[in-house]
């Protein structure tokens, strides 16, 4: 099993405001020093992308030079990147006359489509999510209202969730004219849209939070959606916060040190219980890991608080300490680490059965990206500021 890591720069726009979450916990200032760590622990698989908003601000006008010192940095540390095309962050300019959000637009799977093709064909990325969490935006921006339009409807609800669905199988489409492997992200109890989305999925991901998603084991849910799918799984999140634990199954509120990890690691434990189950039923799990893996900030919240002063949700591989000076220290839960590095392991003695398995969906022999002197210059007529 490839193991996965993942940084959120996610960025749903809330009360009129882009909510850039790489600012929040500072991966915008510190993006070198995180794919560094990253790379150091033993990942060889990134899930990171820079916001569709901020790389295509105006329709047509691309800033890759937000993008390509990053992929450049991965390159040289041996790091894949998976890549989140759209991931809460649909450009404003997509809302046309009568439209009152992007999310509304009826050029939104075009656009997202084009989006795509400018992005594989630069990049060569071979591990694509063409919308994340599909059920999960629809539901914030139109069944709770939390983020823009701020809409509580379930009728308003169902169109948006339908366009994100066209908008995914438009790119999706493209992504496999490129060769790359798609794969969904979607939360766990929202197998209905994994099936609207499966005919353009090679690999069902599965975004399984335990201290949420009660209502089965996480060998249950690994199960269940394999059978109802029928495809290949990759846990594309997977992770509790240090206030959760997972053996009382019940949260203790309170302040916890950056850096403390006994709940997160009894949880990985389970994990690891879990796909030893899913390895002796032969279900394929070719990609999974823990989520995120630098800490992320106001989740809890749905982005939607002022978190200038927040500390982190204690939830990933890397805790967050806020500093006097309102810097955040990069604290590593180090057993935690471990443990999650040892999923690896765990498909072992099937591994000829694996990969013969996902062979079809995912090569995994192949270069990384191209080398970074293979692209295009960004052009010049682009502002860079």
């Amino acid at each position: 099993m490839r193991l996965i890591a993942g940084i959120d720069t996610a960025m749903p726009d809330i009360k009129k405001r882009w909510s850039y979450h790489a600012a929040h916990i500072q991966h915008d200032l510190l993006w070198q020093d995180d794919f560094e760590q990253i790379a150091s622990l033993g990942f060889d698989l990134l899930r990171w992308g820079t916001p569709w908003s901020m790389v295509e601000p105006k329709p047509g006008c691309y800033r890759w030079d937000l993008v390509d010192p990053k992929v450049e940095l991965a390159m040289k540390l041996g790091l894949e990147i998976f890549y989140p095309i759209a991931h809460f962050n649909l450009p404003s300019w997509l809302a046309g006359r009568g439209e009152s959000h992007a999310i509304f637009s009826a050029q939104l799977p075009e656009r997202l489509a084009e989006f795509t093709h400018r992005l594989l064909d630069r990049y060569h990325f071979r591990l694509v999510i063409p919308v994340v969490e599909v059920q999960m935006e629809a539901f914030q921006r139109g069944m709770i209202g939390n983020w823009r339009p701020h809409i509580r409807n379930r009728h308003t609800y169902e169109r948006m969730r339908q366009n994100l669905i066209a908008a995914f199988h438009a790119s999706a489409k493209v992504a496999h004219e490129h060769g790359a492997t798609v794969v969904c992200s979607e939360p766990a109890p929202e197998i209905e849209t994994v099936l609207d989305l499966s005919s353009s999925v090679d690999i069902a991901g599965i975004d399984l939070y335990p201290n949420m998603h009660k209502q089965k084991s996480i060998a249950g849910w690994l199960r269940d959606w394999h059978q109802v799918t029928g495809l290949p799984l990759c846990i594309s999140e997977f992770g509790t916060p240090e206030s959760f634990n997972p053996v009382r199954g019940r949260h203790k509120h309170g302040f916890v040190d950056a850096g403390t990890d006994r709940n997160r690691v009894e949880e990985a434990r389970l994990l690891r219980s879990a796909l030893d189950e899913c390895r002796r039923e032969e279900i394929p799990i070719p990609i999974g890991g823990w989520y995120p893996a630098t800490g992320n900030i106001g989740w809890g919240d749905a982005l939607t608080s002022d978190r200038s002063a927040f500390d982190c949700d204690r939830a990933g591989l890397v805790d967050l300490a806020r500093q006097p000076d309102g810097s955040l220290k990069r604290v590593l839960c180090s057993s935690l680490v471990q443990e999650v590095l040892g999923l690896r392991d765990v498909f072992a003695p099937k591994a000829a059965a694996l990969a013969a398995a996902a062979n079809s969906v995912l090569t995994l022999d192949l270069p990384l990206q191209p080398e970074l002197s293979d692209l295009p210059a960004v052009p010049e007529a682009i502002p860079t500021a």
